[in-house]
């Protein structure tokens, strides 16, 4: 990987926790909130070890602020679950924006499940019986909903905002489309050939 790329995982990193912070601390809507999004479009663009290594470090860093409860390791689990359903889709493909949203709403939904499995596992709130389960999920609904929100809004500005920087600062697409233009490097700069 190659040092810009390096600059731009340590950028998002740090905007994730920001904004986590800032979502929580500012807007205060519970569950409202830009990890998921940005999980899967980083898993997308990124692949790879990167794909569960960012969600991850977004999640440590930012629950330093917050702490977390017994249910941390569904939540964190989750979102590395969320980067790499993200990598199985790469970025570029037809109708990507509307794919890449669509894989937002069904990792709120796994999410949605998996997290609250856990609070019912942990939190000694509900009864340890199927009816405890399904009181827990119905007690979480207005969190899943402002999560689905979220992911609506954060999914699509995050991969116009992803495919700019990959297409404009980090790939040889540029170059790629300097050329298609008839456009050839001399002396640093591109004059029409």
């Amino acid at each position: 990987m190659n040092k810009k790329k390096i600059l731009f995982t340590l950028y998002i990193i740090l905007f994730g926790v920001i904004l986590r912070l800032f979502l929580n601390k500012e807007v205060g809507i519970p569950n409202f909130e830009a990890v998921t999004a940005l999980s899967l479009v980083s898993g997308s663009f990124f692949g790879g070890f990167l794909a569960v290594m960012i969600p991850l470090f977004v999640i440590f860093l930012s629950d330093i602020f917050f702490g977390n409860t017994s249910v941390y390791i569904f939540t964190w689990s989750a979102f590395v679950a969320i980067g790499f359903l993200g990598s199985l889709l790469k970025r570029g493909s037809k109708r990507y924006t509307l794919k890449i949203t669509s894989l937002g709403l069904f990792s709120v939904l796994l999410f949605y499940l998996w997290t609250n499995l856990g609070w019912w596992l942990t939190s000694n709130m509900y009864q340890m019986t199927l009816g405890g389960l399904i009181e827990c999920y119905i007690a979480a609904l207005p969190f899943l909903k402002n999560q689905l929100y979220s992911v609506l809004i954060f999914t699509p500005c995050f991969s116009y905002l992803f495919s700019f920087v990959f297409d404009n600062f980090l790939t040889s697409k540029k170059i790629e489309n300097r050329k298609f233009l008839g456009l050839k490097k001399e002396g640093g700069i591109f004059n029409k050939g």
